[in-house]
């Protein structure tokens, strides 16, 4: 039985890595708070992303983003309730439907775009550009050592636990 990390904490890529993420989604979601949007949830953004990539249907965006229907569903239905989304009749199919970002979830992805760019702008100030940019090289190099540069390019980013 060991009686400590083998690696610390402050040295653990992985919970630094981490740390970084859940600040950088807190500071975007109190920036959307901020314009209105305090309804809006992380989860959201996944099903954003998928229907940016051009997925439609609940089946899609579940195999896109490799969770279950059930999944897509419950956060779907969640999103349609609070007006980020909008379902429209398929044309070629009068039986199915497709999801769409209504007026309210186009203004929430803007939103979230400079709310993004805002917190990248505070950390360039904080870093410098020269850090920033090798902090971005690196994260980069990192990324691509899971697989995460394809995921990134294609839309494939999921949660974790989903």
């Amino acid at each position: 039985m060991t009686t400590g990390p083998v690696v610390p904490a402050a040295d653990d890529i992985g919970l630094l890595c981490l740390v970084v993420s859940n600040g950088f989604s807190n500071r975007v979601l109190a920036s959307l708070a901020d314009a209105g949007f305090g309804d809006a949830r992380f989860s959201h953004g996944f099903i954003v992303q998928g229907l940016l990539a051009g997925d439609t249907t609940v089946t899609e965006l579940a195999e896109r983003l490799g969770i279950s229907i059930q999944a897509v569903s419950k956060t779907v239905k969640e999103m349609e309730s609070l007006g980020y989304l909008e379902r429209k009749r398929d044309a070629g199919d009068a039986r199915s439907s497709r999801l769409a970002l209504s007026e309210k979830g186009q203004a929430n992805l803007a939103a979230s775009r400079a709310a993004r760019a805002e917190v990248m702008a505070a950390l360039r100030k904080s870093l410098g550009k020269k850090r920033m940019r090798e902090l971005t090289d690196l994260l980069r190099l990192a990324a691509g050592e899971f697989g995460g540069l394809e995921s990134l390019a294609g839309r494939r980013v999921r949660p974790l636990d989903g």
